[in-house]
């Protein structure tokens, strides 16, 4: 039987040439889009791992919706750069999950694609890119972690932390790898009448933590230390305090400290030359969408749209009444040179190791 070649068939066809060629991030549009993801069959991300903030229940539900099979790679945000800068000739990712402060590297790059995901009008202007060429679906905030088996009173505010009582109880990660330890020392700063502009508070209470000895040495903070009772009281996200409380079984309490804490943005964005592009633009589509915000707060994350959430999945939210000393990255510039600031401070503490 002679087959007819249809409009459809073209998409499908010229789709799957740009998979093979690696051509970069051209896409197609509505039904168009959606017949280029089936014949491009994958989407890969990168720092997009199925236990980080429900991705797992996310990235199966856009599987089932377009027809396609995801595969990421676990990384930090350093790593991302690193790996797509070593890929640019033979490009391997679609989307990404990166920190905040490692934008500024991205975008000097040119490793972002322009592309305003198709709920672009009712994201908040502070949770994304002018340009197109990030945007943020979803918020934490720095908490304390408590083991109630361990502690017997929950520290409220930062400078509970330096109590006698919490010798050799307080975990955290360094700074100059880290983004929750960046975060964390920020805080602190805020917490001291600090900021952005002027970290030195924070990073005089650290050096506090530290000199004291309540700061633990030579802990890696992630579950396996929590559940073993390595880390009493641990500096976390909000949201993956909640995660390592459900991991782990044991009765761990999130706790926002009263005088400062600070919201990071989670930035996604799609590779400048996704070998997949219809698949990443479908993706970031959504992670946008009333669907797709709502799993990110089934994960404990906060959606950047105002969305309305199930009854359920809102009760296990922490009141917005707790956040009463919220404070979010000023600006991208402000925000970077902070990180620069603190991690060159944190040299000074530790003596470069």
């Amino acid at each position: 039987m002679k087959r007819s070649f249809s409009i459809f068939s073209f998409v499908v066809i010229a789709a799957m040439m740009l998979t093979a060629c690696g051509g970069g991030a051209v896409a197609g549009t509505g039904g168009d889009k959606i017949a280029g993801a089936k014949a491009e069959g994958q989407v890969i991300s990168y720092g997009m791992s199925d236990d980080w903030v429900n991705l797992g229940e996310t990235w199966k539900t856009i599987e089932g919706k377009y027809g396609i099979v995801h595969t990421d790679t676990d990384m930090t945000s350093a790593e991302q750069i690193t790996r797509l800068l070593a890929e640019k000739d033979a490009p391997v990712m679609d989307v990404a999950d990166i920190g905040y402060d490692f934008l500024g590297n991205l975008l000097s790059e040119n490793l972002a694609a322009t592309y305003k995901n198709a709920n672009w009008e009712k994201i908040p202007d502070q949770f994304k890119d002018p340009d197109g060429r990030w945007a943020s679906a979803y918020w934490g905030a720095i908490a304390f972690l408590v083991n109630k088996d361990l502690v017997t009173n929950i520290p409220q505010i930062w400078d509970d932390l330096l109590k006698p009582e919490y010798k050799d109880m307080v975990c955290s990660r360094d700074p100059r790898v880290s983004t929750y330890a960046t975060a964390s020392v920020l805080a602190a700063a805020y917490a001291h009448g600090g900021g952005e502009s002027n970290v030195q508070p924070g990073l005089d209470f650290f050096k506090q933590l530290r000199d004291g000895g309540n700061l633990r040495q030579g802990v890696v903070l992630n579950v396996a230390s929590v559940q073993k009772g390595e880390c009493p009281i641990a500096m976390v996200y909000d949201f993956d305090g909640f995660a390592k409380r459900d991991a782990t079984g044991l009765p761990l309490e999130v706790v926002i400290p009263k005088d400062a804490t600070v919201g990071m943005l989670f930035a996604q964005y799609l590779n400048a030359k996704a070998p997949h592009p219809n698949a990443g633009q479908l993706a970031l589509d959504f992670f946008y969408s009333d669907e797709g915000q709502v799993l990110f707060a089934k994960g404990y994350a906060h959606p950047t749209r105002d969305v309305t959430l199930p009854a359920d999945i809102a009760a296990k939210q922490i009141p917005e009444s707790a956040y009463t000393n919220l404070h979010f990255p000023q600006s991208l510039d402000s925000f970077s040179a902070a990180v620069k600031n603190i991690v060159e401070g944190w040299n000074a503490i530790v003596g470069g190791t």
